[in-house]
């Protein structure tokens, strides 16, 4: 059974998200962990994916960072979307994603030669 306290996939994300939105706005973890009225250490295991954000921290960090709650879960691919793709498809298609269209189409064709009786979908 999994332990219910412990961080999931989705937790880490957030949490890089959470770097992410800190990074760009320039603040410190110092700043940030002021302003929340936690200590930086506790900043650093919310980064870091170590603890869990509650809602109502997670919306504190939002506006402390300029942020809507909803960032935190932008370009975050769900299994409930995906039901037949695996963690490792998943990661596959967020590398697909940063390619170039140009690449993208490249990789495509190859893998339509690849598996030639797969459909194609554009």
């Amino acid at each position: 059974m999994r332990n219910s306290k412990a961080a999931s996939d989705i937790d880490r994300q957030i949490a890089a998200r959470i770097r992410l939105a800190r990074l760009e706005t320039g603040m410190s973890q110092e700043k940030l962990a002021e302003a929340l009225g936690i200590t930086f250490q506790q900043v650093q295991k919310y980064e870091k994916g170590l603890n869990r954000i509650s809602a109502g921290r997670l919306r504190e960090i939002a506006d402390t960072l300029g942020r809507e709650v909803t960032w935190f879960f932008e370009e975050m691919p769900t299994f409930e979307a995906y039901p037949t793709l695996s963690k490792a498809d998943l990661r596959m298609l967020r590398n697909l994603k940063a390619l170039t269209p140009e690449t993208r189409r490249a990789i495509d064709a190859l893998l339509a030669s690849l598996a030639p009786a797969t459909e194609t979908v554009e």
